[in-house]
């Protein structure tokens, strides 16, 4: 079959995020897979395009919108002959990743892997959280440093669920999680089953199927906008002493996402960043 590619390109101020964040903006539009490359963000559609560009241009209004430091977003269409998109992917840009001395992320078809004391075997499949974004490390480290013995755990936007199977390998009792993306949905059945997880709770779909109950540690690594949204959700989830690690966030972010923790009820811990991004862990008084 033969493709249509778009490639994006970002302002310098929001490139080092942009390749991670734009795709849930075009999670309506039917993209089977996005790369990154040194000029930009590619996404591939079936050549039959027709009606697409509309939406394109309303996905980067609405990312301009939630991101006003960006100044532009341009794509350059091209028409190209049909390969093997996954393994082109995996072998050029997906690469073992070792956080910390504890934790390693890699997939299937890698050999040289580390033995340490936590390994996650995914197959990302364009899936956000590999493990290579910083708030994905950042989100992976707080959960190293706690102990998730019996806890149950709830993971919002749960994209690979590589939180969440790091929390039921680290003993955590159950796991709920659910993603608004269809892509990540299967993905993270297929993860489940590479680390030979069952009994795990996904759901499809946003905050409408978020589950009923309490939760000892909420996980939630989205964008900010969303993130806020919900806050109030997340709160009313946890139990008394519960925890909630948050991040999609940059530094400028940390005392509006404080505050609005704080009144609901929710006292910061522990701060954490790495590049331009922070995350935060609260615990309910």
């Amino acid at each position: 079959m033969t493709y249509t590619s778009y490639l994006f390109r970002f302002s310098d101020n929001v490139r080092a995020f942009a390749d991670d964040v734009f795709p849930e903006y075009l999670s309506e539009l039917p993209f089977e897979s996005f790369m990154s490359e040194n000029d930009g963000l590619v996404g591939y559609v079936a050549q039959d395009d027709s009606g697409i560009e509309d939406g394109v241009k309303k996905a980067i209004e609405a990312f301009i919108a939630s991101f006003p430091q960006c100044d532009s977003i341009t794509y350059e269409k091209a028409t190209i002959a049909d390969q093997n998109w996954n393994e082109t992917w995996e072998k050029e840009s997906f690469k073992p990743i070792l956080i910390g001395d504890e934790c390693v992320v890699h997939s299937p078809f890698h050999t040289d892997v580390p033995h340490v004391k936590y390994d996650i075997l995914i197959d990302p499949h364009q899936s956000f959280g590999s493990g290579a974004h910083e708030t994905t490390s950042l989100m992976i480290r707080h959960l190293l440093n706690e102990d998730m013995t019996g806890k149950r755990v709830m993971d919002v936007g749960c994209g690979t669920a590589i939180l969440g199977i790091l929390a039921l390998k680290k003993g955590a009792e159950s796991l709920s999680a659910f993603d608004i993306d269809e892509w990540a949905y299967e993905n993270a059945k297929l993860n489940f089953t590479l680390n030979n997880i069952v009994g795990a709770d996904l759901r499809l779909g946003g905050f409408e199927v978020m589950p009923e109950g309490r939760f000892d540690v909420v996980l939630a690594n989205i964008t900010k906008n969303i993130l806020l949204e919900g806050f109030p959700m997340y709160a009313s989830r946890l139990t008394n002493g519960g925890k909630l690690f948050v991040s999609g966030f940059f530094h400028k972010d940390v005392d509006e996402v404080t505050a609005v923790g704080a009144n609901l009820g929710l006292k910061v811990y522990s701060h954490t960043e790495d590049g331009d991004w922070s995350s935060l862990a609260f615990i309910k008084d």
